[in-house]
């Protein structure tokens, strides 16, 4: 929090975030074995990754979207986090305050007030008490479950869609089941009943009532598509009664 902090002050005194960044704070010891990233693998890591997301235009939806799968990818294939590091909330702090604090800003610049910026602390940090948010952390999980579904996606899915699908236990824990349902929710299009964020929050909010009552972890990737697709249909119908619009 104090860097944080710094990094709002910085910022409201006008610095530009790549002023934020800083390559030379050593990484956290693993107390329990394995050797701390290098400076010049952190500093390639960079590298590599900013290079991979120069060009981006996060001036409209479609291109933060963008931003977030780019991002994603970068992180599986150019750091490559192993769960056991990933898991920890002090490895992707360290990389957002550290590493990418400009690639976090430029995606979450918070607001300004005078001179004082006020960051959103669980977009930049997340986890430790705050919503588990980290863009860097959320950005690499989205792409590990559904990176192959998103590169064919048009429109890609949004921070609601995405919030709906990976932040509801009773369903993220299970992929085929989230991998499923992300299918359904692209498939809905946007000239349909609703728009496909309304139809997204009333699909999981009946596949969430029905985890309580059946145990989908056990069934078949086949039988998780049945079941999925059918509480899909449901929804539809139910939006075609109503003449939801």
């Amino acid at each position: 929090m104090k860097i944080f902090s710094g990094h709002e002050e910085a910022l409201g005194e006008g610095r530009d975030a790549s002023y934020l960044v800083d390559l030379d704070e050593p990484g956290v010891v693993n107390p329990t074995g394995g050797a701390a990233a290098e400076h010049q693998q952190v500093k390639q890591w960079r590298e590599e990754i900013m290079s991979r997301l120069a060009g981006l235009d996060l001036s409209t939806q479609e291109g933060r979207q963008r931003h977030g799968l780019v991002l994603g990818r970068s992180i599986a294939e150019v750091i490559g986090p192993v769960k056991a590091d990933a898991a920890h909330d002090g490895v992707w702090s360290y990389l957002s305050l550290r590493v990418f604090p400009d690639v976090v800003h430029a995606r979450w610049p918070g607001e300004r007030s005078q001179e004082r910026v006020k960051l959103p602390v669980d977009r930049w940090i997340g986890g430790a008490g705050n919503r588990d948010r980290n863009y860097l952390k959320l950005a690499w999980r989205r792409w590990m479950v559904l990176g192959d579904i998103m590169e064919t996606a048009s429109p890609l899915l949004g921070e609601d869609e995405f919030g709906a699908l990976l932040e509801r236990s009773a369903v993220a824990r299970n992929k085929p089941l989230v991998r499923e349902v992300a299918k359904v929710i692209l498939e809905y299009g946007p000239d349909q009943p609703g728009g496909r964020s309304k139809f997204a929050r009333e699909f999981m909010k009946l596949v969430c009532m029905k985890t309580g009552s059946l145990y989908l972890d056990i069934l078949s990737e086949d039988e998780i598509q049945d079941f999925v697709r059918g509480e899909a249909a449901g929804v539809v119908r139910s939006k075609g009664r109503r003449g939801v619009g």
